[in-house]
């Protein structure tokens, strides 16, 4: 009995992989199509090639936006995730072509032609490099629209007072030593602040006599009047109780005089609180920083809360300059 031993010859007529830039005839598009999450074909020369059905239905595309040329700028709009416009060589496609790396994690922003705006997580990588002049990236994209809400409202809740809405003790701390760092930079003569340290006098007593969901009302109202009052150029925070801090970004001593005065005057307005009507009044302490000094954030609110003091001991209900602590007479203005 004979036995015969099976030979594989090649078939010379079937097509081998890499022979035409295929494996066994698959193509980019017929790969693309069966994926789950949105991706894009692209190229410099040819646009968007081709884009799966995920893609078209999460960008809203259609035949219209295929092969136009330029990349994905020459077809979306993206913004960084501040909502400022990428430049075409910020794209994740043209930074593959001009880095020769990957893209991964790139978050962008788009405003859908129905209107919507939304943030997309891509991630970019070279194809096809064979058309040295021409090359192919492919772009998968992912809606993080939701994500990126949470993560923005997280990040709100943690830099801000929840009852007032204003900068808590920790940000506006931040916020100010970056102020302080950033009024050096550059070659000509730094720009002044005021930083005001505001006490509300006598809350105890709102308290006492309203309780705590009333003195909280008070706070709100205080807190509103201090930032309507605040130009744009500062801020305002909430450091804790009934402490605030302002700052003015100003070289004008008048200008910080008058809103001083107008924070007095603003706080004199009574505050409705379970039908009765309340006054509040507020010793204030101000440091003015000047020139080149270096003085970092926690000295010169330990020196505003001084002045702030020394307006509390006057009496309350004005505002003190650190400057006139010590002199003979203090500079006090809205008493």
């Amino acid at each position: 009995m004979k036995t015969f031993a099976r030979h594989n010859t090649p078939n010379r007529t079937a097509p081998t992989p890499g022979s035409d830039g295929r494996d066994a005839g698959l193509d980019h598009a017929s790969v693309i199509s069966s994926l789950l999450e949105a991706v894009v074909v692209v190229s410099a020369r040819q646009g968007i090639r081709v884009a799966n059905p995920a893609a078209r239905e999460l960008l809203e595309l259609d035949a219209r936006h295929l092969g136009l040329g330029g990349g994905l700028a020459g077809v979306l709009s993206f913004t960084d995730a501040e909502g400022s416009p990428l430049t075409p060589g910020s794209y994740p496609d043209r930074m593959v072509i001009r880095t020769g790396r990957p893209v991964s994690g790139m978050i962008v922003g788009y405003v859908l032609p129905s209107g919507r705006r939304v943030h997309l997580k891509c991630n970019a990588v070279l194809v096809d490099g064979s058309a040295d002049d021409d090359p192919t990236i492919a772009v998968s994209i992912r809606d993080i629209t939701e994500k990126q809400a949470s993560w923005r409202r997280l990040a709100y809740a943690a830099q801000h007072d929840h009852m007032t809405g204003l900068l808590n003790r920790p940000a506006a701390l931040a916020r100010l030593q970056t102020t302080l760092t950033e009024r050096l930079q550059g070659d000509g003569q730094p720009r002044s602040l005021a930083v005001m340290f505001v006490d509300l006098d006598h809350m105890k007593r709102v308290n006492d006599t309203f309780g705590h969901a009333g003195g909280d009302r008070a706070l709100i109202a205080v807190a509103r009047r201090l930032h309507s009052l605040t130009p744009t150029q500062g801020f305002v925070g909430r450091l804790g109780g009934d402490e605030f801090i302002a700052v003015i970004d100003s070289d004008d001593r008048d200008e910080v005089d008058w809103i001083s005065r107008m924070i007095h005057q603003s706080l004199a307005e009574p505050v409705a609180i379970r039908g009765q009507k309340f006054v509040i009044s507020a010793s204030v302490g101000v440091v003015w920083v000047r020139g080149r000094g270096d003085q970092p954030a926690a000295d010169i609110i330990r020196d505003a809360d001084e002045a702030m003091y020394a307006a509390k001991m006057a009496g309350g209900g004005r505002t003190v300059d650190f400057d006139s602590i010590g002199r003979d007479g203090l500079r006090s203005i809205g008493a």
